[in-house]
């Protein structure tokens, strides 16, 4: 696929896929059974069934899922991983979705043409640092939040032998990437040490550093972690604190998107991946079960309901982007996108 337009004048979203295979990942939250609520609706039939991001979890299975089964009567089911590892699973059939939300048009790419040929980014979602209160280094790490102690003396903590980081795996998740993308542009913008992020890293794929999308917070609240990579939505849902960072490093800014596209990493595979910015993006998938339902669930993602529950669990609402076939997009999505234009 290729973009159809650039950032400034695109329209796109996406939704990050996931399943738990082979102890892989976890389901989505207390809906994840489908079950029903709300307005009976004579058109409402079949299951929403949504493969997203991990980082999506909290707020596509406690807030817009349920919220739209309210609203349009029709059954939600939400599950979540690694967006590639997602991807992946998708394009073997070993999970039949009929929506997938992704971090990045990358993921996506695994499926088109079978299951999708464009997909709609709405929401941005910067790389923070969270950290856990029970950590020896807490006192540190919260006056660096709180911006008493400079920025550069976080990355100075996490050198230490001693010091427990979390991160993703970048083979299977996007975050994965974009953490190591954020370390390499901080020694660059910030002016650290050469080898910083090397130091900090050790390898781009040391195990004892990597953990599962769908756990790594949760080790985190439970102590076994000091610090883990996060995107804020996460860290403001779980309540978690964390340190900001600049817009320079964090992936998250649309207009940044230059400096980020000098990062790129190699990975498993021969693949090659490149640094831009963190945006959602959704798109409803062909040739799987419930289609209609699926296509449901976008139009009400892009409706003001939907959006605003993703804004206030502390996504950053981006002008829709549009990748992929504009023709493509069935045309009750692309009136709703059309309407997002102008709000």
């Amino acid at each position: 696929m290729k973009r159809v337009h650039r950032w400034a004048t695109a329209v796109s979203l996406t939704v990050a896929a996931a399943l738990v295979v082979a102890g892989c990942g976890t389901t989505g939250g207390a809906n994840n059974s489908a079950a029903t609520s709300g307005t009976s609706n004579a058109a409402a039939a079949g299951t929403a069934f949504v493969a997203y991001a991990g980082s999506l979890q909290l707020a596509n299975d406690q807030y817009v899922g349920p919220a739209f089964t309210r609203a349009t009567g029709i059954r939600y089911q939400g599950q979540g991983n690694g967006a590639f590892a997602q991807a992946q699973l998708i394009a073997s059939k070993e999970v039949t979705p009929n929506v997938f939300m992704s971090i990045g048009t990358a993921p996506i790419q695994v499926i088109d043409p079978k299951f999708t040929t464009w997909s709609v980014g709405f929401a941005s979602s910067p790389i923070v640092i969270a950290y856990s209160p029970q950590s020896p280094y807490a006192s540190q790490l919260s006056a660096i939040a709180k911006g008493k102690e400079p920025l550069t003396k976080l990355f100075s903590l996490m050198e230490q032998p001693n010091f427990h980081l979390g991160r993703t795996d970048p083979n299977i998740d996007p975050q994965g990437q974009a953490f190591i993308f954020m370390l390499r542009l901080a020694e660059q913008e910030l002016h650290l040490q050469k080898g910083t992020a090397q130091k900090i890293l050790g390898s781009v794929n040391n195990p004892k550093q990597i953990f599962s999308e769908t756990s790594i917070l949760s080790r985190l609240q439970a102590g076994q972690l000091d610090a883990s990579s996060a995107y804020l939505p996460e860290a403001v849902e779980r309540k978690l604190p964390y340190i900001t960072l600049p817009n320079t490093i964090n992936l998250g800014d649309p207009a940044d998107a230059s400096l980020y596209a000098t990062q790129s990493l190699s990975l498993a595979g021969g693949k090659v991946a490149k640094g831009a910015p963190i945006e959602v993006y959704i798109s409803a998938l062909k040739g799987t079960p419930d289609s209609a339902a699926g296509e449901a669930f976008v139009k009400f993602v892009l409706s003001p309901a939907a959006q605003t529950l993703y804004k206030q669990q502390g996504y950053t609402l981006t002008k829709p982007l549009l990748f992929g076939t504009q023709s493509d997009i069935p045309a009750p999505i692309a009136q709703e996108i059309a309407k997002l234009k102008t709000r």
